[in-house]
């Protein structure tokens, strides 16, 4: 076995064997801080408290630049489990995630904003190795370029890029020509004109667009999206012209996007119109646990069903909490429900226009809830605004669906099998009005197409619904208030249940319900 670690920007920590991934788990799930920087004490602990250390043969890192306190932290572990530890480079230890998908061959494009040098790695894998083939350093970053379009529209960089790729489907005038950042094919590398990175580079854009705004002293709404849609249109153009390019160089159709970019599924869906594409679905530096690990010559392939890696609440846990909190809960009623009874149970909740928290089993790693840390509800717009009011989310953010995947062909344009929420698809125009609350401005959405195999409990209950409302369709948002790390424990479900107010919460088997 291998212990996986990430010390740095989305702390996490991973056990893998030659063939399956045993646990993966992000710091922030534990601390409660999003994008929890630093040594991933908790995630350690809780893997160990689970296998013996002495089966762990050596301790891979994502990353290798690092000093002061982060190699103290490290060397302490190392001193306690007495084992052999081997740093893989930042972009290469996302890379060797292309072992979790079923490509032969495939190019693979690293994106973000930088790690140990470099923004921008490409590479050839084929059998169990990486031939890399091009690199951007730190200057040249693609991924600081979208970072500083996000702080200059006043959201938090390195977390809030989401929001201007949501923003930039809205509807304005889109003037804004500006050569900030590009591909040179010659030399292949992004070549960053500003010359800038981080705050300076915010600076500087922010220069360059005043030609283009209705309101220089406080950016309007419409403001955003124009900024928004400069970005976005901006980071597609670029990250294709370099797929295309070393694709046809090297004559490959099959493409693996990783790294915080790739979260941008947007662009996702630009290179998936093209290529076959594999999107990780812990793209970000979570990821690097795992991709450090990934790089033993000895792995060949895993495969990948779902993200079910992290803590895993239990009934027996449960019961204890209950007990102790009862006071907390006399507005509420708490069942026991047989696992097989699940789907009926629920399912009558949620047809009846109940908004349902769940909380079972393993929880998921990556950035997405997929059943077992998430929220449901039917996929109407009246729950969509309900949803949003309660987590206080920003109403210009998509909500994304579950779809059956048997049923995709009826819902989307030009559908893919999806499971991990990566991709973005038209929504036919006769679909629109009957899931509402899951599409957005621009009439796509990013499904998780569901099949059975990959988690059956949650599936059955989507089913049932179907059975009784003819749409296999379900809104599914993370658990969690907007702002904090999606739940972790029976204690954070609880608490975020409450705060939120919604009417029920299924966790592991106990349902807690409004006395209505």
């Amino acid at each position: 076995m291998i212990l996986g670690l990430c010390d740095g920007h989305n702390a996490s920590a991973s056990l893998i064997d030659k063939y399956n991934i045993l646990y993966a788990i992000s710091e922030e799930r534990f601390t409660r801080k999003k994008n929890q920087r630093g040594f991933p004490e908790n995630s350690i602990n809780y893997i160990l408290s689970n296998v013996d250390a002495e089966n762990i043969e050596y301790v891979s890192v994502g990353g290798v630049f690092r000093r002061g306190e982060r190699i103290k932290k490290l060397k302490n572990l190392q001193n306690k489990i007495n084992k052999k530890f081997l740093y893989i480079y930042h972009h290469m230890a996302h890379s060797y995630l292309y072992k979790l998908s079923n490509f032969k061959e495939s190019l693979v494009i690293s994106i973000d904003g930088g790690g140990d040098g470099l923004s921008f790695l490409a590479s050839i894998a084929n059998k169990n190795d990486l031939e890399i083939i091009a690199q951007s350093d730190l200057i040249d970053s693609v991924g600081d370029f979208y970072a500083s379009i996000t702080e200059l529209l006043c959201f938090k960089p390195m977390k809030d890029e989401g929001k201007v790729m949501s923003l930039s489907s809205f509807e304005c005038e889109d003037n804004i020509n500006l050569k900030v950042i590009d591909y040179i094919e010659e030399i292949k590398s992004f070549k960053n004109y500003l010359g800038v990175v981080g705050y300076e580079a915010t600076k500087a854009l922010k220069k360059l667009m005043i030609p283009y705004l209705n309101n220089k002293d406080k950016l309007s709404f419409e403001d955003k999206v124009k900024i928004s849609k400069f970005a976005q249109k901006t980071l597609e153009d670029i990250v294709l012209k370099a797929v295309n390019s070393l694709t046809y160089e090297y004559d490959i159709d099959n493409v693996v996007f990783v790294g915080g970019v790739a979260q941008n599924v947007k662009l996702n869906s630009k290179i998936a119109e093209k290529y076959n594409l594999f999107v990780p679905p812990f793209m970000g530096d979570e990821g690097l646990c795992l991709g450090a690990s990934l790089s033993d010559k000895r792995i060949d392939r895993i495969n990948l069903i779902n993200t079910y890696f992290g803590y895993e609440i239990k009934n027996e846990n449960i019961e204890k909490i209950l007990e102790d909190i009862k006071n907390k809960l006399k507005n509420y009623k708490i069942d026991f429900i047989e696992e097989k009874d699940i789907p009926e149970v629920v399912g009558n909740l949620i047809v009846e226009n109940n908004i349902v928290c769940i909380a079972r089993g393993k929880m998921e790693f990556g950035p997405r809830a997929l059943g077992n840390r998430s929220i449901i509800s039917l996929p109407t717009k009246e729950n969509k605004e309900k949803i949003n009011k309660k987590l206080k989310r920003d109403w210009f953010m998509p909500f994304a669906p579950t779809i059956l995947y048997e049923y995709i062909e009826d819902y989307l344009i030009n559908p893919r099998y999806s499971p991990f929420m990566t991709q973005i698809f038209k929504v036919k125009e006769d679909k629109i009005k009957e899931i509402e609350g899951v599409v957005h401005v621009d009439k796509t959405t990013r499904p998780q197409t569901l099949k059975k195999e990959s988690n059956e409990t949650y599936y059955n209950l989507i089913k049932y619904i179907y059975d009784i409302t003819e749409v296999p369709v379900v809104l599914n948002t993370s658990f969690n208030i907007h702002g904090e790390p999606i739940v972790c424990n029976e204690k954070d479900a609880i608490k975020s249940f409450l705060t939120a107010d919604f009417d029920a919460l299924l966790l592991g088997n106990y349902l807690i319900s409004k006395i209505k």
